[in-house]
């Protein structure tokens, strides 16, 4: 009887991991609200990191938000080397959320995490420099020069409102190597005509170039000129970004220790979104999280023993 309990599960389970709640019910001759007991009670609302990284020395993490429902936030936890897989969904966004997290996580485990990337959240880093003080918190690349495109556009925005006059955004955020003949005559009318904002554009290409650089060495160079000029700047936007830089910099450096990225993490709330579509939405945050691990690692939560999953 036990035998075909489980049997009956595992086809629920196996139902589950690319359709609605809903569609598997109706699959196996079951209600929706017995699909969501199956679901509550095999499949973890998160990967035990002890069991994920067996075996492994040395590990990287990463950390990114996504949408749950509306502003509702989550966090997402994941490993990025040595293995790729996702760990974690957290209920919410909040510190106090993913102190407990870390708190959680074996001391042996957290002696093996080398570097953890995140985006430019001052909390996370402070946090993450008290939980696990021996790892580097890395800002990888995609963030930092979102941050600085962030900054840039605000510049234009700024000098667009004061001397009312159309300023191209597109030559400001592509990089410049990929700008159109005509983009890069808008970009040279642009540093011809508004100081404020090519002053904002070259600081964000020179951060490109700290991020590009060969080493640790020539990128600390790059990055501590960036900020040695930011000092005396005339705009207090711009005083405030080197401070920033000034802030970051041992984060933004730590880029070329590990050379890392957290392109994963990022990529992982595209696979939630179709998973979200297949699924008609949630409601409840316990069965959301379930469902999109069972949907992104079936094959790793399905060959956990039965007392892991319990």
């Amino acid at each position: 009887m036990v035998q075909a309990d489980d049997s009956k599960e595992e086809a629920i389970l196996s139902h589950l991991v690319g359709t609605s709640l809903h569609q598997a019910a109706k699959r196996n001759g079951v209600g929706d609200g017995g699909v969501r007991r199956v679901l509550k009670r095999r499949v973890m609302g998160e990967v035990p990191m002890e069991v994920a990284l067996e075996g492994l020395s040395e590990v990287v993490l990463g950390i990114d938000e996504h949408s749950f429902r509306g502003q509702k936030m989550m966090i997402t936890v994941t490993s990025l080397a040595p293995v790729r897989r996702l760990l974690a969904i957290l209920p919410d966004d909040r510190l106090a959320t993913l102190r407990r997290y870390w708190q959680g996580i074996p001391e042996d485990v957290k002696d093996r995490i080398v570097g953890v990337c995140i985006d430019m959240k001052k909390a996370w880093r402070l946090e993450l420099m008290r939980q696990l003080p021996h790892a580097k918190v890395v800002v990888d690349r995609f963030h930092g020069i979102q941050d600085a495109n962030r900054r840039v556009e605000e510049a234009r925005k700024v000098e667009k409102e004061v001397t009312r006059r159309p300023i191209p955004r597109w030559p400001l955020l592509k990089n410049q190597e990929e700008l159109t003949p005509r983009q890069a005559q808008e970009l040279r009318w642009i540093y011809e005509n508004h100081a404020n904002v090519r002053h904002f554009h070259a600081v964000k290409e020179e951060l490109r170039a700290v991020y590009e650089a060969k080493d640790r060495q020539e990128a600390a160079a790059l990055l501590d000129r960036i900020i040695f000029n930011t000092q005396d700047a005339s705009d207090v936007a711009m005083v405030q970004w080197g401070r920033t830089l000034k802030e970051w910099r041992e984060a933004i450096l730590a880029f070329h220790d590990l050379r890392i990225t957290n392109a994963f993490t990022e990529g992982t709330p595209t696979k939630i979104k179709l998973l979200k579509r297949l699924s008609y939405g949630f409601r409840n945050a316990e069965t959301y999280i379930r469902k999109m691990l069972l949907g992104l690692l079936p094959w790793f939560l399905l060959e956990l023993t039965p007392h892991l999953l319990a």
